[in-house]
C-alpha cells in the first residue's frame, strides 16, 4: 500500500467518526490557534510601539539637566558647536515647555505651550498642515508667532474651524498676544493627544515669558540607528564635561528605549508561545489515545490484512500516516482560526496584527511532527500484533 492510499483510508476512518476526530483534534487546534494569535497579536504590539515612536521621532535623544540657576548650564553656541562639529548628529532643538492659559475670543483651555527653535518641527518628524514653521528669524527677534496643534486649534476655534482661516489670528497666552503662523498635521484622532494640544512658539519667548533663564532640555536628532550610541556617547560626554556630575543630568535615547520594549514584547511572546505549546503536548496525548483505541477496534481488520500478506511496515505506515493526518487537519484548523482571531482582535484594538510566516511554518511543522511522535506507538503496537491472535479477537 502507498502512502497515497494510506492517506485516504485515514480520511476515511477520520470521516467515518467525525465528532470523535474532532475531539481528538481539539488540543491541536486550539495549540496552533494560541500560536499564531500571540505571534500576530505580538507583532502588532511591536508595530504599534514602532509606529508611536516614529511620530515622535525614532532617531531621537532627549538631555535634560536637573539644575537651574547654576554657574554650569548649557549656552546654545556651544551646543551648536558640537552638532556643527560631529557627523552624527544632524539636528537640535532647545525644548522650554509650560502650560498656560490660552484664549481665543470666548474660548479659554488649559494648553501645553512649548519654547522650540525651526528645526523643531524635523527633529520631532511633525508635518504642517498650514501656513510655515518658526523661522531663524522668529527666534532671532523674539516675536510673539506660535504654531498650533490640530486639536488645539479645534479646541480655541471650534471644530469646524479651518486651519487657512485660522492663519493670522491671534491667541492669547497668559494675557499676551501671538499670530497664528501655522498648523500642524493631526497625528492621533484622540482628543486626549498630548502632540495635537500643543502650542509652538519661539524658545526665546518662553524663556523671556515664562522667567526661565536657562534652558534645561534640549532635543537632538542621529543619522540612522547605526549612529544611535555613538551620537548618545557624545552628547552624554558633552554634558559631562559642562556639568562635571552624571547625577545632574539624564540622555534619554528614543531607539534605546524602542529596542528594549522590542525585546520585552518579544520575551513575554515566547514565554506565551511556550505556555501556548502546552495545549499542543495535550492535543499530542488525545491524538495517542485516540489512535490506541483506533488500533484496539480495528484489530481483527490488522490481523485480515496481515493474513493476506500486508508486512509490519505497511501497518505501521498506515496508522503513523493516519495519525499525521488527524495533526495536520487539526494544525489546519487552527491556523485558520488563528488568523481570524488576528484580524478580529486587531480590529478590536485598532493594532497592525499581522500573522507570521514563520509562526505558520513552526506550528504546521509541530502539528505533522506531533502526529508521527504521539503516532508512533499506537502504530507500533498495531504493527507488532500476531495475525493469528489479531484474527482470534473479539
Amino acid at each position: 500500500m502507498d502512502i497515497w492510499q494510506s492517506f485516504l483510508l485515514a480520511l476515511k476512518s477520520i470521516m467515518a467518526n467525525k465528532m470523535r476526530a474532532l475531539l481528538t483534534m481539539l488540543g491541536i487546534i486550539i495549540g496552533v490557534a494560541a500560536v499564531i494569535l500571540i505571534v500576530g497579536l505580538g507583532n502588532g504590539v511591536t508595530n504599534k510601539v514602532e509606529d508611536t515612536f516614529k511620530e515622535m521621532g525614532s532617531n531621537i535623544i532627549v538631555a535634560s539637566a536637573y539644575v537651574q540657576n547654576s554657574s554650569k548650564h548649557l549656552e546654545l553656541s556651544k551646543v551648536e558647536e558640537l552638532v556643527a562639529n560631529d557627523d552624527n548628529i544632524t539636528e537640535f532643538s532647545p525644548y522650554v515647555p509650560a502650560t498656560k492659559k490660552v484664549k481665543a475670543g470666548k474660548e479659554e483651555k488649559n494648553l501645553s505651550v512649548d519654547g522650540v527653535n525651526s528645526q523643531y518641527l524635523s527633529v520631532r518628524s511633525k508635518k504642517l498642515d498650514f501656513g510655515r514653521n518658526i523661522e531663524y528669524i522668529d527666534v532671532k527677534r523674539s516675536q510673539k508667532v506660535c504654531v498650533l496643534g490640530n486639536h488645539a486649534m479645534t479646541d480655541l476655534f471650534g471644530k469646524e474651524a479651518d486651519g487657512s482661516q485660522v492663519l493670522g489670528q491671534y491667541v492669547k497666552i497668559d494675557g499676551s498676544k501671538y499670530r497664528v503662523i501655522g498648523i500642524l498635521k493631526e497625528i492621533s484622532k484622540s482628543q486626549f493627544s498630548d502632540e495635537d494640544n500643543m502650542i509652538l512658539i519661539p524658545y526665546t519667548v518662553a524663556q523671556r515669558e515664562f522667567n526661565q533663564k536657562y534652558i534645561t532640555t534640549w532635543y537632538f536628532t542621529y543619522i540612522d540607528k547605526e549612529s544611535s550610541k555613538t551620537a548618545t556617547d557624545v552628547i552624554d560626554k558633552f554634558f559631562y564635561n559642562i556639568f562635571k556630575d552624571a547625577d545632574m543630568y539624564i540622555i534619554i535615547d528614543a531607539q534605546s528605549i524602542m529596542d528594549n520594549m522590542n525585546d520585552t514584547i518579544n520575551t513575554i511572546k515566547m514565554v506565551l508561545v511556550a505556555i501556548a505549546g502546552i495545549s499542543l503536548l495535550v492535543g499530542g496525548i488525545g491524538i495517542m489515545n485516540i489512535m490506541l483505541v483506533s488500533v484496539t477496534e480495528r484489530t481483527r481488520e490488522i490481523g485480515i490484512r496481515k493474513a493476506i500478506g500486508a508486512n509490519r511496515k505497511d501497518v505501521l505506515k498506515q496508522f503513523v500516516i493516519e495519525a499525521i493526518t488527524t495533526s495536520a487537519l487539526g494544525g489546519v484548523i487552527g491556523i485558520l482560526l488563528g488568523t481570524m482571531l488576528v484580524n478580529t482582535v486587531s480590529n478590536a484594538f485598532e493594532i497592525r496584527g499581522s500573522v507570521s510566516l514563520d509562526a505558520v511554518l513552526i506550528a504546521s511543522g509541530i502539528s505533522v511532527f506531533i502526529g508521527i511522535i504521539f503516532g508512533y506507538l499506537p502504530a507500533n503496537k498495531a504493527a507488532n500484533l500476531h495475525p493469528i491472535d489479531a484474527l482470534r479477537y473479539e
